[in-house]
């Protein structure tokens, strides 16, 4: 499998990685629990609609938007990503911009991840110093079946009461959440109208991810 295959892949894990079962309210889960958790359920999600994707992909695409929905902050993304131009759209435009995001998120990336090749998924100790309040950043080192390896870091909050959920991910040095934030700033820029922004956007996996896991 060629490196450019894993890549989206690898992206996909970035954000999916939060995907499991929700944990027992009597047993709350660190961020780092949370997400050893996920990762198993990650890919027993990949084994149990492998054989049916090619033919009929959209049942995969259901459960991995079911799951994501419940452990992503669509919502906090969004605003995040689209900056100071939330507090200019209207409600309609934000609640576009964060369905249309999440759609694309998850099939742009859903797509790919079946391609992902790798060896192990190590989710490190959470360091003292990334746990405060409601804030926390969790670790991660995936290594591909080439031997490579990859370095994610996670940044999650408690969204009020609920459990931990994904905000901003890094990736080999990429900040995908900048990143995205950049691409809409430049698309503004170009389109002049939110509502072209919005409907033109993509969530493909970031031309700088590429170039940080190709080094």
């Amino acid at each position: 499998m060629n490196l450019h295959l894993r890549i989206p892949c690898l992206a996909l894990l970035l954000l999916v990685a939060l995907v499991l079962t929700p944990v027992r309210a009597e047993s709350p889960a660190g961020p780092d629990e949370v997400v050893r958790i996920a990762t198993d359920e990650l890919l027993g999600l990949i084994d149990e609609h492998r054989s049916g994707y090619r033919s009929n992909p959209e049942p995969y695409f259901r459960a991995v938007d079911t799951s994501m929905s419940q452990f992503v902050d669509y919502p906090g993304i969004a605003r995040a990503v689209m900056a100071g131009h939330w507090s200019d759209a209207s409600e309609d435009q934000r609640e576009r911009f964060i369905r249309t995001f999440r759609n694309g998120l998850v099939r742009s990336y859903a797509r790919a991840m079946l391609e992902f090749d790798h060896r192990e998924i190590e989710v490190l100790p959470l360091r003292e110093d990334h746990l405060r309040g409601d804030r926390a950043v969790v670790r991660m080192r995936v290594t591909a079946a080439n031997g490579r390896t990859y370095p994610l870091q996670y940044s999650m909050a408690k969204v009020g009461d609920e459990a931990w959920k994904v905000r901003n991910v890094v990736v080999n040095g990429v900040n995908l959440g900048q990143t995205y934030r950049s691409q809409f700033a430049s698309a503004m820029r170009s389109a002049g109208s939110m509502d072209a922004v919005i409907e033109n956007w993509s969530t493909a996996p970031p031309e700088q991810l590429d170039e940080a896991t190709d080094a």
